[in-house]
């Protein structure tokens, strides 16, 4: 019968025995960039066991072989340089997609930039069409205005012409004379007058004035000592204002 103490060694015996030979199958640590071998545990640095249930993802809340709890993991050389080859094929593609997304950010930022252009273009466009139709709008009402005043003068200066008949009438007529017929023409110049002046039209005061070129239209001089010097002695025809402008001045015969 063999003593104890020389007893064959287990399978378990000859494993770690070959984990402490084998200087190449160390333990990395696979969430660093460091190619360094780890193992605090291990003074010569040669093996960290890793244990199965966490490499496996079974813990304390997860269904674990009781055979498989107790044995540890080891991670060879390679697998720990194929775990930072994969590492860095991933931080390649990012960079890629970064690159990528960088690019079209930029080509994004242009065509915004772009839009800002065109729309500041198109508001200041807009502006100075705006400007152009407001000024072309009140140029157009004045021109407007001023067409109808023209018009109405004309108008009124041909019924200022019939005016002037009727006062030449009435002046071949005796004044005493009350006929039906003077009373009917004095009744249609009476109605003219009244329409004039509802349109703003006015009799310019010239008789015994002052000379003034931009109200009267002098024809003649006399001498007479009726009036001072310079004023208006005789009216040929009147004068007449429209809103206050003229548009016939009297014709006068002015005093030396």
């Amino acid at each position: 019968m063999k003593d104890k103490d020389t007893q064959q060694p287990t399978d378990v015996d000859r494993e770690v025995t070959h984990t402490r030979e084998a200087p190449n199958d160390r333990v990395y640590d696979l969430d660093s960039d460091s190619a360094e071998p780890v193992g605090d545990g291990d003074p010569d640095g040669d093996l960290v066991d890793v244990p199965a249930d966490v490499e496996s993802g079974e813990g304390e809340s997860g269904v674990s072989d009781p055979k498989k709890r107790g044995r540890q993991l080891k991670f060879s050389r390679r697998d720990v340089l194929d775990r930072f080859q994969e590492k860095n094929s991933a931080i390649a593609r990012l960079t890629k997609e970064k690159q990528a997304l960088e690019k079209k950010l930029t080509a994004l930022e242009a065509e915004k930039s772009s839009f800002e252009t065109q729309s500041k273009d198109h508001k200041d466009r807009w502006l100075r069409t705006a400007a152009e139709f407001e000024n072309y709008r009140k140029r157009s009402a004045k021109e407007w205005e001023l067409l109808k005043q023209q018009s109405k003068t004309e108008v009124i200066l041909d019924v200022l012409n019939s005016l002037d008949d009727f006062e030449r009438a009435f002046a071949a007529v005796d004044a005493t004379d009350e006929s039906e017929f003077v009373r009917g023409i004095r009744l249609i110049y009476n109605n003219l007058l009244q329409v004039l002046q509802k349109l703003g039209v006015t009799e310019l005061d010239a008789m015994g004035a002052p000379f003034d070129p931009n109200r009267h239209m002098a024809i003649g001089q006399i001498e007479t000592g009726e009036v001072a010097s310079g004023h208006v002695a005789q009216v040929a025809q009147k004068g007449y204002a429209l809103n206050g402008s003229v548009i016939r001045p009297a014709r006068v015969v002015v005093a030396k």
